[in-house]
């Protein structure tokens, strides 16, 4: 691996995951989330998931306040990812830049902060 591929997987800022539960407005951790600069996506670590289970968010469109995500799974064939299917929708506010996730079978919504507090 060059030097350069080295220095921007080490420049891939972690962000945090959190479950946001929609009744009372509390956060509980969730996993982390990490950009990949050359898919223009990112990969999302979701802790109720298996290490081997890769999610990611890509953006699909945006108008003029809101941009809308796709959530997408790896689906594996012996051992390799074959395509991603989509599992999810999310959207974020143009001036907030939080990502707001629906991922079924969950009821509450994954939150990505993409700002660091």
């Amino acid at each position: 691996m060059s030097e350069n591929k080295i220095e921007q997987k080490q420049k891939s800022e972690r962000l945090n995951l959190y479950w946001l539960c929609g009744q009372t407005g509390r956060k509980h951790p969730a996993g982390v989330a990490f950009f990949n600069e050359e898919q223009g996506d990112y990969r999302l670590k979701i802790d109720v998931m298996p290490d081997d289970k890769t999610f990611f968010l890509k953006t699909i469109s945006s108008s003029d306040d809101v941009t809308y995500y796709r959530v997408e799974a790896a689906v594996k064939k012996a051992g390799r990812v074959v395509h991603r299917a989509e599992v999810g929708s999310g959207y974020a506010k143009k001036e907030d830049p939080t990502i707001y996730m629906d991922i079924g079978p969950f009821s509450r919504t994954l939150v990505l902060e993409q700002q660091q507090a």
